[in-house]
């Protein structure tokens, strides 16, 4: 007999929702979120057991501790639930996932076990980190734009005497702590280059991203932490998608209501366009590449985005390939491309 388990879990207290193959509700329980109160929940039950949860800062945390009593567990992304009308309970929540595993109508976020979750965790706390300094940055620069002040010059962060400039004692005092705040982030922020540097000696993927162009030490780490297992990409236009480097047309009854972005990692598409920013100041095949598109009448924009697709796909091919990058890689690819054809070709005959 099949079970189809739905679980709304959170720090406290977890319920489950377990449904059977006619989508009755066969068994439902709140328990405290131990591995042992929810492994005695799941053991209960004697069948098929397909479990689901949504992603959460507790997910994968669930994933290693009960991805052994289930048949298949499914961590879904929360973006792609349908929205249930009515009252929210916990109850009412799990018993929708269970439904929606049952139908098949859940998209999977990617977990696993190996390494490369503590990279994950490390390259997340570094994230964090650069998400709190841009935004004491942004708050900082409105400080003084409330009285109309220039905030361009490039030593504008470093420049504690620019607090003098503000009228409002108070503006001072905020300015002043916002600076205080700002410096102590950075001082942090490097910190995790010592981190990322063992990283680099630790893992053979980072150091062959690092042969890219415009891929540096912290973005290396970034994609390696992300991308993890690169055989989860069926093909290089389903990994730009996940890199949101691409826009899907919106189509219904033969007319397109405009574009898209696909749901996916802002992290990665900012690490490749930003690869993309440095890797056109170089001399190297990738500048080419850029150039070429500028003299057919491209944008910058449009031709740096081409760029940034083009590093995306060599970063997928050097995970999956274990390989380094060279200025001829392209060719490379496109020669082996060719004689594997022909091998098929000829085993054919």
């Amino acid at each position: 007999m099949k079970f189809y388990i739905g679980l709304d879990a959170h720090c406290k207290t977890s319920t489950f929702a377990v449904v059977d193959a006619n989508g009755q509700c066969v068994h439902r329980e709140t328990v405290n979120t131990t591995e042992k109160a929810l492994s005695h929940v799941i053991n209960k039950l004697n069948g098929e057991r397909y479990l689901t949860f949504e992603e959460s800062t507790i997910s994968q945390w669930l994933y290693l501790h009960l991805r052994e009593r289930v048949d298949e567990l499914t961590v879904c992304n929360p973006v792609y639930v349908a929205k249930k009308p009515g009252a929210k309970t916990d109850f009412r929540d799990a018993l929708h996932l269970a439904q929606e595993l049952r139908t098949g109508h859940l998209q999977p976020v990617f977990h696993d076990s190996s390494h490369w979750h503590q990279l994950r965790v490390s390259v997340s706390g570094y994230l964090d980190i650069v998400q709190e300094i841009v935004r004491f940055k942004n708050r900082l620069k409105a400080v003084f734009r409330s009285e109309v002040l220039n905030t361009d010059e490039a030593s504008f962060y470093k420049n504690k005497d620019r607090v003098k400039e503000l009228k409002n004692p108070s503006a001072q005092f905020v300015a002043q702590n916002l600076y205080n705040q700002i410096e102590f982030l950075e001082s942090e922020k490097l910190k995790f280059r010592k981190l990322f540097e063992n990283n680099r000696k630790k893992y053979r993927p980072i150091r062959n991203l690092m042969t890219i162009p415009g891929i540096s030490l912290i973005r290396a780490n970034i994609i390696a932490s992300i991308v993890c297992q690169a055989d989860r990409f069926e093909n290089k236009h389903r990994f730009w998608g996940y890199c949101m480097l691409v826009r899907h047309i919106q189509k219904s009854g033969g007319k397109i209501y405009g574009n898209k972005r696909f749901y996916g990692r802002r992290e990665l598409r900012n690490v490749f366009v930003g690869a993309a920013e440095s890797a056109i100041r170089t001399e190297t095949q990738l500048r080419d590449r850029y150039d070429i598109l500028r003299a057919k009448g491209i944008k910058h924009k449009d031709a740096k985005l081409n760029v940034a697709r083009q590093i995306a796909s060599i970063s997928l091919c050097l995970l999956k390939n274990n390989d380094k990058y060279n200025d001829n890689y392209l060719e490379y690819l496109k020669e082996r491309k060719e004689l594997r054809r022909q091998f098929f070709k000829d085993n054919q005959h």
